[in-house]
């Protein structure tokens, strides 16, 4: 109750999403963070991800025994991916590095690397959904358990055909395949040790391979 004689103070006008969603946990949405990036709220840059309705930083690091440092190998791996375009790209499919795939409305990973279906020029005015990617890779060390829980999870419910984790703890590969999407599961992956080959999906039954060793630091 306000007393006699004296004037409300006026509450701030919350963020028109914020408003919009109510009072609790906030639960964004692509469009969400997409309005944000063009207000100046989040940075235009492969910092925060969208996973399920959450915007949360990105591990970009690495473990050097029980300390978190800087992810050298991680980017080593993600480079060596990427000297593969030349390779892989073709008219029918092109490699691209850390740019976001549309899972659903609410999960936008930023995997560290797929192979998509067509060209750049498909892609001037959308992002790519899951029906686009043959291929969705993370390079883990310390996001190793992110990685193989909530977004592989996220990544089975969207159908991601190949899903491969690129594990710098025990220099191997594990490779999954045929999502149970109602489950969000995944069979047990093939586990690629470092002396073998690595079969990437760049197609419809099409699979590229490359030696492990050559994309490990």
């Amino acid at each position: 109750m306000v007393s006699s004689g004296t004037t409300p103070i006026a509450s701030p006008t919350p963020n028109l999403i914020v408003r919009r969603m109510g009072y609790g946990p906030v639960r964004f949405t692509i469009n969400d963070a997409l309005s944000m990036i063009e207000q100046g709220i989040l940075p235009e840059d492969s910092r925060i991800e969208l996973l399920e309705g959450s915007l949360v930083y990105r591990d970009r690091f690495d473990l050097r025994g029980s300390e978190i440092v800087e992810g050298v190998k991680h980017n080593y791996v993600i480079n060596a991916l990427a000297k593969l375009s030349a390779r892989i790209n073709s008219d029918r499919r092109e490699l691209r590095t850390q740019s976001t795939l549309i899972c659903s409305e609410t999960h936008a990973p930023i995997p560290d690397a797929m192979i998509l279906r067509g060209t750049l020029n498909d892609y001037r005015e959308r992002l790519p959904a899951v029906a686009d990617a043959f291929c969705v890779i993370e390079v883990a060390s310390s996001s190793y358990e992110r990685d193989s829980g909530e977004k592989l999870i996220g990544y089975a419910r969207a159908g991601v055909q190949q899903y491969v984790i690129f594990n710098l703890r025990n220099r191997t590969a594990e490779v999954y395949m045929t999502p149970d999407m109602a489950a969000g599961m995944y069979p047990s992956p093939q586990v690629v040790a470092e002396a073998q080959a690595l079969s990437l999906r760049v197609g419809d039954g099409e699979f590229f391979d490359v030696p492990l060793t050559d994309l490990l630091p």
